[in-house]
C-alpha cells in the first residue's frame, strides 16, 4: 500500500520550474485573475518572471517572484479612451458596444496597446538575453504578438483568459463550436430570443468581428517583421507553441460548450477569502433600516468621460429609490446628491457583497464582479457598457438571476423599474443561490485545478497529447469545402449533361416530327 501511495505522489509532483508570465492588458480586473495563479505557483516553489501592468512586489518582495512593471500602459489606455470620445466613437461618452467595435477603429487601439509592451526597456532586455531559459510561458489570451516569447525561449505556452474565450481562440485550440447563437462570441449585444431581423444583424456583426480579427492578425505579422527582421515568425507559427487554454469562467456561462481536454474551465479563480469590513462601512451597513444597494461600474468605465445625462440618470434614480445606496464613483464630483447615497472612490467589493443588508448589486456586468455576486448570493441589475459585459448580462436574464437595463437609452425611471422588478420578486435571489450551488459543486477547487494542469504541462514538456486534430485547422479544410466543391461541381455537371441531353432529345424528336410531316405530304 505504501509503495502505491509513494508511486502516486511521484507521478503527481513536478520539479520546480522557471515560468514566464506575460499579461499586457492594463486592467486590474484582468490582472487579479493572473496574479492569483502566479502567486500560488511561486508559493509552491516555482520561479516566476511576470510582465504585468499591476506589480505586487513594489517595496514588498515575494519569494520566487520577479516582476517587470509595464504600468505605463494605463496612461496609454486613458489616452485611447479620450481619443475615441473625441472622435465620437464612444456612445454617451463611455459605451463601446458591438456596433461601435465593428464600425470604428477602436480595435486597432487594442493592438497598439498590446504592442506598447515591447517598448519597455526591461521587456526588450529579456527578449534579447540569451542566458534566460524558461520551461513554460503563461500568456494572456488576447491578440498574439506576445506569444513570441514561446518561440524565443522554445517553451510551451498556456493561454490564459480572465474571461471566457474569443471564437478565434477556440479555433486555435480545435474546439469546433462556431455558431452565432448556440455558442456566440462574448462580444455580442444579444444572442437569445432574437427576431429574424435581429438574427441577420447578429450574423453580420459576427462576420465583421471575424474580419477585424483577420485584419489585426495582419498588423501583428507586420509588427513581428519589424521587431525581428528577416525570418520573423508569423502569428500562425507562434500558435504552434500553444499547449493549453485556461478560461476563468464556468462552463454554464459559456453555454456548456463542448471542448477538447486542452481547454480547462477554472471559474472564479480570483476569489479570495472574505475579510472583515472597515469599521465605518460595517457600521453604515449594520445601521441601514431599509437595506443597501451597491452600485459599481467596474474599473474600466471612466466616469469622467460619461455624458451628463447618463450620470444624471443614475443620480435621479437613486434619489427616487427607497433604499440606501453605496456608489463607487471616482474622478467625478456630483452636486445635489440625495442623503441616502454614499459615494466613495473604492469599496472592498468582495467583502461588501457578503453583508446581509446588501439587497442588490447594480453592475456593469464584468465577469469578475458577476462571480463575486453569485458567490455572495446577491441578485443583479446589469448595465453593460464595454467588451463582454453585454454577453454576461444576457446570461443574467437567461439564468433568471437579474435583469438588464439598456445603457444606450437608460433614463432614471428605467433603472428604478429594474431595481423594483428584482427586489419585488424573491425568485432572483433564489435562482442565484441555486446557480451558486451547481457552479461550485465540483471535485476540485479552481486553484487546485489550475495548478495541477500547469504542472501537467511542465511534467510532459507541453500538452500536444491533448490537442484536437482540428486545432489551427483552416475553416475551409474543417468544413471540407474541397470535397463540397467537388460534389457541387459533379452535381452541376450532371445537371448540365441532363439538360443538354433533354435538349438534344427534344431537337431530335422535333426534327423527326418535321421529317414525318414532309413524308406524309
Amino acid at each position: 500500500m505504501n509503495i502505491v501511495v509513494f508511486s502516486l505522489l511521484c507521478v503527481a509532483t513536478v520539479e520546480p520550474a522557471r515560468i514566464l508570465g506575460v499579461f499586457p492588458m492594463p486592467s486590474i480586473s484582468h490582472q487579479v485573475v493572473f496574479r492569483a495563479l502566479t502567486l500560488e505557483l511561486a508559493k509552491r516553489g516555482h520561479e516566476l518572471v511576470v510582465i504585468t501592468t499591476n506589480p505586487v512586489t513594489k517595496g514588498n518582495p515575494i519569494a520566487n517572484l520577479t516582476e517587470i512593471d509595464i504600468s505605463e500602459s494605463y496612461d496609454l489606455i486613458k489616452t485611447l479612451f479620450e481619443l475615441c470620445k473625441d472622435m465620437n466613437q464612444l456612445k454617451r461618452g463611455v459605451i463601446s458596444d458591438i456596433e461601435t467595435m465593428v464600425h470604428s477603429r477602436s480595435t486597432e487601439g487594442m493592438f497598439f496597446l498590446m504592442a506598447h509592451m515591447f517598448k519597455n526597456d526591461e521587456v526588450k532586455k529579456l527578449m534579447h538575453d540569451k542566458t534566460q531559459k524558461f520551461d513554460l510561458v503563461i500568456a494572456e489570451a488576447i491578440l498574439h504578438t506576445h506569444l513570441v516569447f514561446g518561440k524565443i525561449f522554445n517553451a510551451p505556452i498556456i493561454l490564459f483568459s480572465s474571461l471566457s474565450g474569443f471564437p478565434e481562440v477556440f479555433d486555435i485550440m480545435g474546439a469546433a463550436t462556431r455558431h452565432p447563437f448556440i455558442y456566440p462570441s462574448i462580444f455580442r449585444n444579444k444572442f437569445s430570443n432574437l427576431t429574424l431581423l435581429e438574427k441577420l444583424r447578429e450574423i453580420y456583426y459576427e462576420y465583421k468581428l471575424t474580419s477585424l480579427y483577420w485584419h489585426m492578425e495582419q498588423l501583428e505579422n507586420q509588427m513581428l517583421q519589424e521587431m525581428l527582421g528577416d525570418g520573423a515568425p508569423t502569428v500562425n507559427d507562434l500558435k504552434q507553441h500553444i499547449s493549453m487554454l485556461f478560461l476563468n469562467a464556468f462552463p454554464i456561462f459559456d453555454n456548456n460548450r463542448p471542448v477538447p481536454p486542452s481547454i480547462v474551465y477554472l471559474g472564479a479563480l480570483h476569489l479570495q477569502p472574505v475579510k472583515e469590513l472597515p469599521a465605518d462601512l460595517k457600521q453604515y451597513l449594520d445601521n441601514s433600516k431599509r437595506g443597501v444597494i451597491f452600485v459599481s461600474l467596474g474599473t474600466n468605465v471612466i466616469p469622467a468621460l460619461m455624458e451628463k445625462d447618463l450620470l444624471d440618470a443614475f443620480r435621479k434614480a437613486f434619489e427616487i429609490l427607497p433604499y440606501d445606496i453605496l456608489w463607487k464613483l471616482n474622478g467625478v464630483k456630483l452636486e445635489n446628491v440625495s442623503s441616502n447615497v454614499r459615494i466613495q472612490e473604492w469599496f472592498p467589493q468582495r467583502d461588501l457583497l457578503f453583508h446581509p443588508n446588501i439587497k442588490l448589486f447594480v453592475t456593469q456586468g464584468g465577469l469578475q464582479s458577476t462571480d463575486e455576486a453569485i458567490d455572495a448570493g446577491v441578485p443583479l441589475v446589469g448595465i453593460p457598457m464595454l467588451g463582454d459585459q453585454w454577453y454576461n448580462v444576457n446570461k443574467y436574464v437567461e439564468l433568471g438571476v437579474g435583469v438588464q437595463v439598456d445603457s444606450l437609452t437608460m433614463k432614471a425611471e428605467d433603472l428604478v423599474e429594474a431595481v423594483k422588478t428584482v427586489l419585488s420578486n424573491d425568485r432572483y435571489r433564489e435562482n442565484i443561490m441555486k446557480l451558486k450551488a451547481v457552479m461550485y459543486d465540483q471535485p476540485q477547487k479552481p486553484m487546485d485545478r489550475a495548478v495541477w494542469w500547469t504542472e501537467h504541462v511542465l511534467r510532459h514538456g507541453g500538452a500536444k497529447h491533448l490537442t484536437s486534430p482540428a486545432a489551427n485547422m483552416p475553416w475551409t479544410k474543417y468544413f471540407m469545402l474541397d470535397v463540397l466543391g467537388l460534389v457541387v461541381a459533379a452535381l452541376v455537371a450532371v445537371m448540365v449533361t441532363a439538360i443538354f441531353a433533354v435538349c438534344l432529345i427534344y431537337r431530335i424528336f422535333k426534327t423527326l416530327s418535321k421529317v414525318n410531316k414532309l413524308k406524309m405530304q
